[in-house]
């Protein structure tokens, strides 16, 4: 159960390939380029860099963070045979060793899989029905999401709230609810003020959002139809750095980034945790 508890802060890791009015996925992150204004390039941390006037990707070699060169998917953290560490350009996962799962994202988010030393890449993950017993099962991060295990039914997908315990469905973020002695899926309507009303995790196995809206005369939240709702200094921030400002001669609007980004959030997420 700890392993589960444990890797359901992960669940951004896969997300799909469209995109529905009101939804981000967090697989579509931006990328430093796509950002043009100074303070989402610093968000980003150090993979990012502003020269002043534009936001643009550091070399590798010049990330001296483990946590930003690993979630940087052009590079690579590495140790060589002195013990030293370092970021360098990335080229196979072969080449990074890991006894975990985490062990691999740690050194590169390209890099989820394990085969108990070498690390390898995400179409090298098994599915949850492939594992037999508890301890390979529980909390592994399969390519569909996480594997969680039950006595009676073996390793399966954690695809929805129900099935949690009071633990695992707290760790679901933004996912699930615990009441009355049942997990069940957060909805934007659950939430009570105008600052805790951002947005709700559709699916607990892929990053797929929603964002919420409020409505300061009824004093409600509910699910929002667009991005109307944010501005230059909250797009970036609430997509969970999916979309950003974009200035347009009627002002400006905030826009998806559709990059594509494979386990970027994972990691993010993990290092937000250490």
């Amino acid at each position: 159960m700890i392993k589960i508890v444990f890797a359901l802060f992960f669940v951004g890791c896969l997300g799909s390939s469209g995109q529905s009015v009101g939804q981000f996925y967090t697989t579509n992150s931006c990328t430093c380029d796509q950002l043009s204004y100074e303070s989402d390039c610093t968000k980003m941390g150090p993979q990012c860099i502003w020269d002043g006037s534009s936001c643009s990707t550091q070399e590798c070699n010049l990330i001296t963070v483990a946590s930003a060169c690993a979630a940087n998917l052009k590079c690579m953290w590495t140790t060589d045979p002195q013990g030293g560490s370092s970021c360098k350009t990335f080229t196979f996962c072969s080449q990074l060793t890991g006894a975990t799962q985490v062990a691999c994202l740690q050194v590169s988010a390209n890099c989820p899989f394990t085969d108990g030393t070498k690390c390898g890449s995400s179409n090298q993950l098994h599915s949850c029905s492939h594992f037999t017993a508890s301890q390979y099962c529980e909390g592994y991060i399969s390519y569909d999401g996480i594997c969680m295990w039950r006595d009676a039914t073996g390793c399966s997908l954690a695809s929805e709230c129900a099935p949690l315990n009071l633990a695992e469905c707290n760790s679901a973020k933004y996912g699930c609810k615990y009441s009355n002695n049942v997990c069940s899926q957060l909805l934007c309507s659950d939430y009570t003020t105008q600052q805790t009303c951002t947005f709700v995790m559709q699916t607990i196995t892929k990053g797929e959002y929603q964002l919420c809206s409020w409505d300061s005369t009824a004093g409600k939240c509910s699910m929002a139809q667009n991005y109307g709702g944010l501005g230059q200094g909250n797009c970036y921030a609430t997509t969970l750095g999916t979309a950003r400002w974009v200035s347009t001669s009627a002002g400006g609007e905030c826009l998806s980034c559709y990059a594509q980004t494979l386990f970027v959030f994972i990691i993010a997420l993990f290092l937000i945790m250490i």
